[in-house]
């Protein structure tokens, strides 16, 4: 008698862990013949729809790495830039705002080719600080490996 009613609880915790489990990924690729090697200056162009810093918070990381960042619209880009950095963010709100899709490219600053993309995404909001987050995708960028 007492299995059958155990059953059930562990049968729920199960499709539980199933469910939850892919929740976050994250996902890197650089273009084919493209890398990051020799890159040193980057300028993240700021973007209007952003209430969170995250132009500040990829400077910082990129910062963190040794390279030189710098921030604000393309009329203020620097022109020792080497490759421009854009994002597109997305927030949901669960008593508190949550980063659950973050999308960052590279691109050449002369060419305006794609180097480098690097992206992360939620279904479930991960509660985890959104700066966390970016040094996250900022690392595999620059390392160039695969998540």
């Amino acid at each position: 008698m007492k299995t059958f009613a155990v059953l059930p609880r562990l049968l729920l915790v199960l499709l539980s862990v199933l469910l939850l489990g892919g929740c976050a990924s994250y996902e890197s690729h650089a273009e084919r013949g493209k890398s990051l090697a020799g890159v040193k200056r980057f300028f993240i162009l700021t973007n209007l729809n952003d209430n969170h810093a995250l132009d500040r918070t990829l400077a910082e990381a990129l910062q963190a790495h040794g390279f030189t960042a710098e921030i604000g619209p393309r009329t203020m880009m620097p022109e020792d830039t080497q490759a421009i950095v854009s994002y597109q963010d997305r927030w949901a709100w669960d008593f508190g705002d949550h980063l659950v899709f973050l999308a960052i490219g590279v691109q050449d600053a002369l060419s305006n080719e794609l180097i480098a993309t690097v992206s992360f995404s939620a279904t479930i909001p991960l509660h985890e600080p959104a700066p966390t987050t970016v040094r996250r995708l900022v690392d595999q960028l620059v390392s160039g490996k695969k998540p």
